[in-house]
C-alpha cells in the first residue's frame, strides 16, 4: 500500500469497523456492481451507508488527481493558433490522462471505499480537460484553468480552494500568457465563444477568492456563491471542466457539455461558515 493509500485509509473514520461488521455485504455489493440484490439499498441506513462511500471515494480520488509536479511553462506544445482579434473567447477541450496515470495510487483492496475509488478512477480515465482563451485589448492571448495549486507560478493564480473537509490548499485558479499548452495531450476542439472577454478575469477571481476565515463578517450564506473563504471544495466531479462552465454561465453564456467533460453540469458548491452573517 503506498504512503497516500495508508493516509486515504486514516482519512476515513469507521471504515475498520465497517469492514469487520459487514465486509461479505459490502464487498459482494461492490463488485457485482449494480445488482436488484444489493445489501446496501434494503433499508434506509444502507442507502445511507453507500451514499457515504461513495462520497468517500470521490474525496480519495481528488488527491491523486490534484497532486501534480510543477510545468515547465517554456517546454509545452503551443499547437494553437495565435491568430485572432482582441476581445476573441476560445472554449479549448484537450484530452487528459490524469486518471489513468494516477491509478497506480488507489490500493486494490477488496473493501470499501477503495472499490468505488478504483472503480470511478476506471470509468473516468478516458476525459477531458477545458480551458478557456482570449485576446485582450492589445492583442495579447491568456487562458485560464484550474489546477494543482504549485503546478504553475505563484504569480498566475487568482484563487485557490481545498481538499474536501481538511482545509489544505490542494488546486489553483490560474490566469496565464499565451493559448492554452497542449502538453502531451489532443485537441478535442478549439472554439469560439459569444461573450464579453472582460468578463474573465473578475469571475476568475470570484471564483477562487480566498481573503476570508470562517466567523468572518459577510462569510455566511448557503454555499451557491463564494463569500472569500475559497473555491469549492476539489473532487473528480467539480473540478477545471466545473470552473469553466461557471465562468460561461456566470458571463451569460449556455452551452452544452462537451464530450466526456466530467464536472461540466455539476453546479459548484462553495465553502462558508454558517455561523456568520450576511
Amino acid at each position: 500500500m503506498t504512503a497516500l493509500s495508508f493516509c486515504a485509509w486514516a482519512a476515513c473514520p469507521g471504515t475498520d469497523k465497517v469492514a469487520d461488521a459487514q465486509e461479505p455485504a459490502l464487498v459482494a455489493e461492490a463488485q457485482s456492481g449494480d445488482g436488484a440484490s444489493d445489501p446496501l439499498s434494503v433499508s434506509p441506513s444502507g442507502i445511507r451507508l453507500n451514499s457515504w462511500m461513495t462520497s468517500a471515494a470521490q474525496d480519495l480520488a481528488s488527491a491523486t488527481l490534484a497532486v501534480e509536479s510543477p510545468m515547465d511553462l517554456a517546454g509545452q506544445r503551443d499547437a494553437l493558433s495565435t491568430e485572432g482579434r482582441p476581445g476573441d473567447v476560445r472554449l479549448v477541450v484537450v484530452t487528459t490522462d490524469l486518471a489513468t496515470r494516477k491509478r497506480w495510487v488507489v490500493p486494490k483492496l477488496p473493501i470499501p471505499p477503495f472499490i468505488q475509488w478504483g472503480r470511478w478512477m476506471e470509468a473516468h480515465k478516458d476525459s477531458t480537460h477545458c480551458s478557456l482563451d482570449w485576446m485582450d485589448e492589445h492583442g495579447r492571448w491568456w487562458h485560464t484553468e484550474l489546477r494543482a495549486y504549485n503546478q504553475h507560478p505563484e504569480q498566475y493564480r487568482v484563487g485557490d480552494g481545498q481538499f474536501p473537509g481538511t482545509g489544505i490548499t490542494i488546486y489553483g485558479i490560474f490566469i496565464l500568457p499565451g493559448r492554452t499548452m497542449l502538453e502531451d495531450h489532443d485537441l478535442v476542439s478549439d472554439e469560439r465563444i459569444e461573450m464579453d472577454h472582460r468578463l474573465i478575469e473578475p469571475l476568475a477571481r470570484e471564483y477562487g477568492r480566498h481573503d476570508k476565515r470562517p466567523g468572518d463578517p459577510g462569510t455566511g450564506g448557503d454555499g451557491s456563491r463564494n463569500v472569500g473563504l475559497g473555491g469549492p471544495a476539489f473532487k473528480p466531479t467539480q473540478n477545471s471542466n466545473t470552473y469553466i462552465s461557471y465562468l460561461l454561465r456566470r458571463a451569460g453564456v449556455r452551452h452544452e457539455k462537451p464530450d466526456r467533460a466530467v464536472g461540466w453540469d455539476t453546479k459548484p458548491h462553495f465553502p462558508y461558515s454558517s455561523d456568520a452573517q450576511e
